[in-house]
This record gives C-alpha cells, sequence and structure tokens, in this order.
C-alpha cells in the first residue's frame, strides 16, 4: 500500500466515523422530536408547526426539519430501521425514503436501505411496489393523498425559482393555459417561446384584468432604485442586474419612493391606512413577518405597533410587518410587541405570561465528544442494480400465506 492509499484509506476512516456519529446525533434529534410531538409542548406564540419549531430551536433548514419530523411520526411504526439509524448504520436521508413503506415492510426494506444510495431509495420505495394484506386496503403508507404544493424562491445566482406538482386535473389545467399562452405569443410574431415566455404571459394577463383599482396597485412590480449609487433592487430586497434595471428604465413604468437615510418620509398622524409606497417599504425592510420563529413572508399585514386608536403615527418605524396568524394573537392579547420597528434590533416580542420571545434558538456545543458507533458507517453500494429484481420481496406475510396455500391445492 503507497503513501496515498494509506493517507486515503484514514481519511475513508474518519469520514466513515463522522458519519456514523452524525447518524446518532439525528436519531437523538428524531427521539426529541417524537416526544414533543406527543405532548404537544412546541406549541408556542412564535411558531406554527412542529418542522417550524424546530427550524427555530435548532437551526436547521426547514427541508431538514421537515424530513426530522416525517420520521419521528413513523419512529414507533419502523422499530428495526430506527434501530439502525439510533446504532449508525444509517443516515437520517436514508430512513426518510424507508419510511415511506408501509409499516409491515419494516424488516423487509431495511436490507436493501443497508446497502442502497439515497437516489435509489427514492426510486424504490414506492407504494406500488408492496404488495399488502389481502382483502386490506394500502391505508398504512405514509404518503398518503396526493397533495398540490407550488413554491417559489430566488436561488444562489439571484433568479427567480418555481418548483411544484399538481393532480392530473389541475395540472391539465395549467397545461392548457400554456398552451394557449403560446399560440398567442406565436400569432403575435414571437419566435422560440420557451415554457417560462408562456408562463410569464399568462401572469401578464391575469394582472391585466384586474379591476380592482387597489388590487392593481398592490399587484405592481415595484423596482427601488438608489438615487445616489442607481443601484436597484426589489420590495424583498434582491439585487436586479444594472441591464434589467436599464430597461425597466427606458420601458416601464418606475413608482419613485422618496427615502431620507434608508426611511421614507412619514406620513405621521394624517392618515390611518398606510400608504403603498409605505407598505412597500416595510416590506422590503422586514421580508417576512417579524415574529422571532416565523417564517411566513406572504399575505402579510402591516400593524401599527403603537395602534392608531392610542395615538399611533403611520411612520415606518411604528409598523411592522405580521402574518394573518400573529397579527390575530396581537389583537387578542396573546402577543405583545413594543418598540422601534425600524431598529433592527429594537422591537421586544412577548408571550401571554410577558415573557419575551428569544429571536432564535442556541444549539449548546457538546460538553464531550459525540459518542461514536458501535461500528464505523457503511457507505451503500455505488454498483450497478437491476430494478427488475428489486422489491420482488416485499410482500405481507398473509399475501405470502395466501400464495403458498393456493399453490399447494392446485
Amino acid at each position: 500500500m503507497t503513501l496515498i492509499d494509506e493517507q486515503i484509506a484514514g481519511y475513508e476512516a474518519e469520514l466513515a466515523e463522522a458519519a456514523g456519529a452524525l447518524n446518532l446525533a439525528n436519531a437523538q434529534l428524531v427521539e426529541i422530536t417524537e416526544r414533543v410531538s406527543h405532548d404537544e409542548s412546541w406549541v408556542g406564540t412564535g411558531v406554527h408547526s412542529l418542522s417550524q419549531w424546530l427550524t427555530y430551536r435548532a437551526g436547521v433548514s426547514p427541508e431538514r426539519a421537515k424530513a426530522i419530523v416525517a420520521v419521528a411520526e413513523r419512529r414507533a411504526a419502523f422499530p428495526q430501521v430506527m434501530s439502525a439509524l439510533e446504532s449508525g448504520e444509517l443516515s437520517l436521508e436514508q430512513v426518510v425514503e424507508l419510511v415511506k413503506a408501509p409499516a409491515w415492510a419494516d424488516g423487509l426494506v431495511l436490507d436493501w436501505g443497508r446497502v442502497a444510495t439515497v437516489a435509489r431509495l427514492r426510486r424504490t420505495i414506492r407504494r406500488e411496489w408492496f404488495t399488502g394484506a389481502p382483502g386490506e386496503p394500502d391505508v398504512d403508507h405514509a404518503a398518503g393523498p396526493d397533495r398540490d404544493r407550488v413554491s417559489t424562491s430566488v436561488t444562489d445566482d439571484h433568479r427567480w425559482r418555481v418548483n411544484g406538482e399538481l393532480d392530473l386535473g389541475r395540472g391539465a389545467v395549467v397545461d392548457a393555459a400554456l398552451i394557449e399562452a403560446r399560440e398567442s405569443l406565436f400569432d403575435r410574431g414571437h419566435q422560440s417561446i420557451s415554457t417560462a415566455d408562456c408562463l410569464v404571459e399568462v401572469c401578464r394577463r391575469y394582472l391585466d384584468g384586474i379591476e380592482s383599482p387597489t388590487r392593481r396597485e398592490r399587484s405592481k412590480t415595484w423596482v427601488h432604485i438608489d438615487v445616489t449609487e442607481g443601484a436597484a433592487s426589489t420590495t424583498d430586497g434582491w439585487r436586479l442586474p444594472d441591464s434589467v434595471r436599464d430597461r425597466i428604465c427606458c420601458d416601464g413604468l418606475v413608482q419613485p419612493v422618496w427615502e431620507r437615510e434608508g426611511v421614507p418620509f412619514s406620513v405621521g398622524r394624517t392618515q390611518q391606512i398606510v400608504p403603498e409606497r409605505t407598505r412597500r417599504i416595510v416590506e422590503r425592510r422586514d421580508h417576512g413577518c417579524r415574529v422571532p420563529g416565523c417564517s411566513s413572508d406572504s399575505f402579510l399585514e402591516v400593524h401599527h405597533i403603537i395602534h392608531w386608536l392610542n395615538g399611533g403615527v403611520t411612520d415606518t418605524w411604528n409598523l411592522i410587518c405580521l402574518c394573518a396568524h400573529h397579527h390575530r394573537l396581537h389583537h387578542s392579547g396573546v402577543l405583545g410587541i413594543t418598540g422601534n420597528a425600524d431598529d433592527p434590533d429594537g422591537t421586544v416580542f412577548t408571550d401571554s405570561r410577558g415573557s419575551p420571545l428569544d429571536q432564535c434558538g442556541r444549539p449548546k456545543p457538546p460538553d464531550i465528544s459525540p459518542p461514536s458507533p458501535a461500528r464505523p458507517y457503511q457507505p451503500p453500494l455505488m454498483g450497478r442494480v437491476d430494478y427488475h429484481w428489486v422489491g420482488l420481496g416485499w410482500v405481507h406475510p398473509d399475501e405470502q400465506l395466501r400464495r403458498r396455500t393456493r399453490h399447494h391445492s392446485n
């Protein structure tokens, strides 16, 4: 063995031990989450769901929090798979896919889980690959009924992204709208029409059809341009390339927002309703609901910290973005809000007991080294797989007995 081979072997051994320790830590997170889910101790003023509480308290991403919650919800139904996670043999990502199987297949999928990559598990742990007990409906599957979902986000490259899925009926409606938009663009002389062009065309038509002046004003795309440096950004704070800025200024309607040191001119007590210009500034400043632990960033409501009836002014320091849930909690006396909203650290939120809400969770570094797994983590096999053979043995024991009995009787 050469020196390089020894180095690689040493790195792989260290990585296997670290991966096993990570699996143990994730197993502990799953176990804690299961306990918290049962007694609902996560329920509080600042959060809507268990996954949001986990994001807030553990500092994990929303996607990872949802994965931990999904495993915690199925923990009791999969003792063998969970034992492998708690011994460091399986990763959290592998277990997320394994628990999508019916609970009776706990032991059957474990062997495949030990050697399969996450990508292969996603491909094979599918509802139609499992044969349940005779005469019993497949109601145990974790996936449950199909759920429509659409989400939007901004990539690291500052590009807008849309992702989601719909049932076939509603998806056909969207397809029909995109096809019609493509034909319309073609009739107007456009060439090389992409699906993205069609989606933008559908959205533009909808916005052009809004009759209410107030709704039309709120649905405008506002661009904030710094008169000193010329930098342009959207209301939610994303920087626009200079080429996009120049095109908008050349052929577009720009709503000016006059500011002094980053704060728009205030309207004081002259009006109670927040002007659209001021609303946009507040939304751009807050980037979502300001209540600690809340991740809502759409359908926000602008709230007067000092109520208008109590002498509060319609100035940005007295205005704050809240989601509808927390807005209701505040006016119900459950959530207290005080301070200066223009100061990033100047707002204090309190619960029904008057105790301040922490701005974020504070993970505690371990006092000792994390426990080592009983044996190093064994990575999945990366060789070729014949998927025609995978899953052939995922049959409920009662169904296997029925088949044997029928075979012998014949």
